[in-house]
Parts: C-alpha cells; structure tokens; sequence
C-alpha cells in the first residue's frame, strides 16, 4: 500500500468586533491521508483515490457586548449619551467567555466530486451580565430551560454536525467554472454531555460560469440559508442566534446589523411627579440629619432588544470583469432576510411572567416578546467593487462602494404596558411614556464604501 500524509499544526489569534469588543485564541492541527493503491494479488493494482482528512483546533475567546455601540451602529447616530440617559441598567450590555474544541473527519466518495464530513464540537460558555437588562435576557427568555449552575454559567453545547459537500470549482481563490454544494446538519444534545439541545440545517450553494457575452468575464452567484431551533424543553441560546450584514454577506449594511427588534417585558423605576411637574420629595433621616429625598416608583414597561434570528438567507451574484493582471472589477448585487420563524422561542419563561403579572397585574403581560414591525423585512444593497490579488497572501484585497435599495427604515416604538390610572397623576405619566415608550430611529444606511481583504464567496 502507498500514500501520503501531512500534518499541519497553527495558532491563531484574532479579534472580533461583533458590535462590540472581543477576542480570540485558537490552535489547530490538521492531518491528511491519501491512500493511492493498494495490491490486493490481482494482475493490476486496485486503485483507489480516497483522501481523508482530519483536524482538531482548541480554542478561548472573550466578547464584550454593548448595546448602546450596537443601535449606533444599526441606526447610523450616536445614541450612546441617550442610552445612558435612560439609565445604565437598561442596557444589553455582557460579557462572554467560551472555551472548547473542534475534531472532525471527512472522506472523499469514491470517483466522485462528493466529500462526506463528521464534525464534533464542546463549547463551554460563561456570560457575565454587565446590567439588569441583559440579565433580564438572559434568564428570563425561557432560556432557563438551560440547566447549568445557572441560566448564565456553564452553558455547555455538545454538537455533533454531518456534512456533505459537492464540489468542482476550479481554483479555491479566484474561480472561473464549476459550483460547490454544501449541506450540514448540526445536532447539539444534552445525551453528548452539554445542556443545550438545537436543530441547524445549513445549504450553501455556489456557481461560476463565463459569460455568454465575453468568454473572459465571470458569471458567479452565491445561495445560503440556516434555520436553528431548539427542542426537548429547551431554547435556542440567545449568542447562539444569527446576525447578518457586512462584506460576507450583504456588503451595504454594517457587521451584523441585519438583526430584528424586539421588546422583552420587564419592570423599571422612574421618579414621582407633582402635578405642576415638580420632582416630588418626601423627608428622611440620612446620617444623624433630615433631609429631602425623591420618591420613585416601579412600573412595568419593555426593553428594546436586538435578539438575532433563527433563520436567515442570503443571495449574492457578481460579474467580474478581469481588467489586467491581479485587477478585477465586479458589479455586485446582495440580498439576504433575517428573521423569526419560530415566535415561541423568544417567549418568557413561566416563572417571570408570574412574577410579573402579580406585580403589576393591569399590564396584562402574556409571555410573548413583541416583534418591532418592520424589521425582519429583505434588504438589499448593490454596487462596484474593485479586487487586487495579493500574492503574498493569496486574497483578494478589496474596495467597493454599496448602495441599498431596499433598507428597514422605521421608527421602532416599545409597547406601553402601564395605562393612565396606575400613576398619581398626568405628569408622572407623561414622565414614564417619554422614557420607555419613546421612538427609536432604526434607520439602514443608503450608501456604503469601505476596503476588506477576502472575498464575500
């Protein structure tokens, strides 16, 4: 029997900026085998052409989440000052910790272009909640369901994810034929020893051709979709869901900015009014000495969330045109969705609702966590986009500018969950409706330019 092995060991740092902060840390190795034949006594060598691969990467990585940074982003103003205006515990603001590793296996198919793959994954995952919202999120979304040491610490996924690829495209970097077809399965299951159990389907398909109408220009389209959901009593993890926009997907949108908006029922404190707008003020002890303090109270209200979704699509095409040696210019048209499909999973846990409703029993809070109108619609960008392949480090570097058609382009609103006869009078009303019931500009930029190195497919 002949063959050849090769094995490859790497580290790899890399920081992350998912609309916030992050980092991580990866080492891999990577092992080859290809059997070429093997003489079985016949009169000629039965041949085979059967690589098979394998490869293990541990990794650690640490993600600071802020809000506030993110609907800056979405909307294209700083709303930070506002956000902080609104009190600092309103905020979806945490912190992620996640260490695990990876191992897969895949094999050629016999005289065939198809590849089957076996991945195996552990994650264990500690978020650390910087606010009460996020902690709101976090626990009270029904992710409960979740039993680590708590909803927060020690969420482990074991997954187990299925592959198949078909492949005939004829240069990884700078294709000018062929199409890949790749269909996985991921099955994450508390009997593989985490405590998150999820369903991810993924396809992701790709075809290049040249042009009927210049032989040397190429024709390139792009399709992909996931779907995720959870089952057995338990929730998808909300870090788990899908975020979209930026140059691997839809280029005339910012990182992840493709996101629908909801609203998570929760409880709030806001301060007395008199009823000439006077701050109202009632004597303590504070001290040894008396003096003035201002009375609050608690009232129920929702907290603007942007929880990702559990499906999303995306659709790509390019015309490239080479111009001369590394150069290449490609008109570009992106479109992608990113919604819920499953509402049930971005519902409150029982619990929470109880506590609430005797709370606060006039809100008539049911669970359900309201979906901003508007913002899990299509969006589109299109535009120019110029390459350069650079040698030393075989990527395309690129310049384009993006525009976007089609956008979400919305004033998004929270529920009012309080009515008019919970509160003393008209101006603490007031007060409370233009703190937790004002309108947020969700405003898709237009227009885009920005360099990146890789390419979108």
């Amino acid at each position: 029997m002949s063959g050849i092995a090769g094995t490859f060991v790497g580290v790899n740092y890399s920081t992350n900026n998912f609309l916030g902060l992050g980092e991580t840390l990866s080492i891999s190795s990577q092992l080859g085998t290809l059997l070429r034949s093997v003489n079985l006594g016949f009169s000629e060598p039965y041949l085979f052409d059967h690589p098979i691969q394998t490869g293990f990467s541990v990794y650690f990585s640490r993600y600071d989440f802020n809000q506030a940074r993110q609907v800056s982003l979405l909307t294209g103003q700083n709303l930070i000052g506002l956000y902080n205006s609104l009190g600092s515990q309103n905020l979806l603001n945490y912190v992620q910790d996640s260490r695990g590793f990876t191992t897969s296996l895949s094999y050629q198919l016999h005289r065939s272009f198809w590849r089957s793959s076996i991945t195996f994954g552990y994650d264990i995952s500690n978020v650390k909640t910087e606010t009460t919202a996020a902690t709101n999120y976090f626990q009270y979304i029904d992710f409960d369901g979740v039993y680590g040491p708590n909803a927060l610490n020690g969420i482990r996924t074991a997954k187990i994810t299925p592959g198949l690829t078909y492949n005939t495209v004829n240069h990884p970097i700078n294709p000018t034929a062929g199409k890949s077809i790749y269909f996985s399965a991921g099955f994450a299951s508390s009997l593989l020893g985490g405590n998150v159990n999820t369903l991810a389907p993924a396809l992701d398909v790709k075809y290049y051709h040249a042009s009927p109408i210049y032989h040397k220009n190429i024709l390139a389209f792009h399709v992909m979709g996931t779907i995720i959901s959870g089952y057995g009593g338990k929730e998808v993890p909300p870090f788990a869901r899908s975020f979209m926009g930026g140059e691997n997907d839809v280029r005339g949108f910012d990182w992840w900015s493709i996101t629908p908006i909801a609203f998570i029922p929760t409880q709030a404190s806001i301060p007395i009014y008199n009823s000439d707008g006077s701050a109202r003020t009632q004597q303590q002890v504070s001290g040894g000495s008396v003096v003035s303090a201002s009375v609050s109270m608690p009232i129920p209200a929702y907290q603007l969330i942007t929880p990702g979704g559990d499906a999303h699509g995306v659709f790509n095409f390019e015309y490239r045109i080479p111009i001369f040696g590394p150069i290449t210019l490609a008109i570009f048209g992106d479109a992608g969705i990113n919604g819920v499909l499953r509402p049930s999973e971005l519902t409150m846990s029982p619990e929470r609702v109880l506590q609430l409703s005797q709370e606060f029993p006039q809100a008539g809070f049911t669970g359900k966590v309201p979906i901003a109108a508007g913002t899990t619609r299509p969006v589109g960008s299109t535009g120019l986009e110029l390459q350069v392949l650079l040698p030393v480090v075989q990527a395309p570097f690129r310049v384009y500018f993006a525009y976007n058609p089609s956008t979400v382009r919305e004033y998004v609103q929270p529920p009012i969950a309080a009515d008019r006869s919970f509160f003393p009078n008209a101006a603490t009303f007031n007060a409370a409706i233009a703190q937790y019931g004002q309108e947020y500009p969700y405003f898709d930029r237009r227009t885009l330019f920005r360099f990146t190195v890789g390419r979108t497919f």
